[in-house]
């Protein structure tokens, strides 16, 4: 673990305007009649189970924005401002951890604010979602205690994640593409069958207690279709959005691939690279990519490959102490 230094608290204090900033774009970038959607709507259905799927079963930042609210006493949409803030600073701080973990602090803050620059693409949405922000707080915090070979933690934090998002499934697979290479012991094995079972206990544990709802599984042909210019009327940025993930995946996923051949790369960064193409893959069949928020779990799963192409040895800047495992 790396040593917690003078510029790491600092990179935490300039986080806080950081957080504000994006929340703020967040907002705007809302129509105004949808603005107050999550908590009219959104919040409210998940609640009751009337949302309808996969929504219902997505229950983490509905019940944790309405538990603030009603403890508070604050208006609906000023407490989702708040704890959409206050996830959106734990995913920065979790993004720095998980970056310090091979990082320099100049680097590690370095990539953390390039993640910040890419996120508004993922505010394609009419409405902001509440899961957006936790889940990137919560797989990145996965990713990171992947890394760390922690693997008590990292059950506790697939438990949450997968009450917020059933995405926490490539948390698995990237535990099992690090861990089992050269590995296949039965102890990991047995951990690998607990984390995967766990998650799928969850999951459908969800639909058991709220009842099942079938929706649309596949969207492949949705998601062709997105890549036409929606009509004229719509401002530019939006007639194009279902282009958008392609600017928030095509460079990294590059530079990400190009860290893995580099020298020295530490084997974390080779092996991630699989799960971000299934999570990719699955994206493309199952969700509608023109909704880019999907991609969320691409920044931790890119970011590490991404920050050793300009700060890793070999790299042409001076090497530095580090972890590289």
């Amino acid at each position: 673990m790396a040593r917690v230094t003078r510029e790491d608290r600092l990179a935490l204090v300039l986080y806080i305007g950081v957080a504000v900033a994006l929340g703020f774009v967040d907002f705007r970038v809302r129509p105004g009649n949808l603005q107050a959607y999550p908590v009219t709507q959104y919040i409210p259905g998940v609640l009751s189970g009337t949302y309808g799927a996969p929504a219902t079963y997505r229950v983490l930042a509905p019940f944790l924005t309405d538990l603030f609210t009603r403890i508070t006493g604050v208006d609906a949409l000023v407490g989702f401002v708040v704890t959409r803030l206050v996830f959106i600073y734990a995913a920065l701080a979790a993004l720095h951890a998980y970056a310090r973990h091979w990082y320099s602090p100049g680097a590690t803050l370095g990539s953390t604010l390039g993640v910040a620059a890419l996120l508004p693409l993922t505010f394609t949405n009419g409405w902001a979602n509440p899961d957006s922000f936790p889940e990137l707080f919560l797989f990145t915090l996965g990713c990171l205690l992947v890394a760390r070979r922690n693997d008590l933690l990292f059950f506790l934090v697939l438990v949450v994640a997968t009450l917020n998002r059933e995405t926490a499934v490539f948390l698995v697979l990237l535990w099992a593409c690090y861990r089992l290479p050269g590995s296949w012991s039965r102890a990991d094995l047995a951990r690998l069958a607990g984390f995967a079972l766990t998650w799928l206990a969850i999951c459908a544990g969800l639909r058991w207690i709220r009842g099942f709802q079938s929706y649309d599984y596949f969207m492949f042909w949705q998601n062709l279709d997105a890549f036409r210019p929606v009509p004229p009327g719509y401002d530019p940025y939006r007639r194009v959005f279902g282009y958008f993930w392609l600017a928030l995946l095509v460079i990294p996923g590059w530079l990400a691939v190009r860290a893995s051949r580099m020298p020295g790369v530490p084997a974390f960064m080779k092996r991630v690279l699989p799960v971000a193409a299934a999570l990719v893959v699955a994206c493309f069949l199952i969700s509608k990519v023109i909704e880019a928020r999907i991609f969320v779990p691409m920044f931790p799963l890119l970011l590490p490959g991404v920050v050793w192409v300009f700060a890793g040895p070999g790299s042409g800047e001076p090497a530095r102490p580090g972890n590289h495992a």
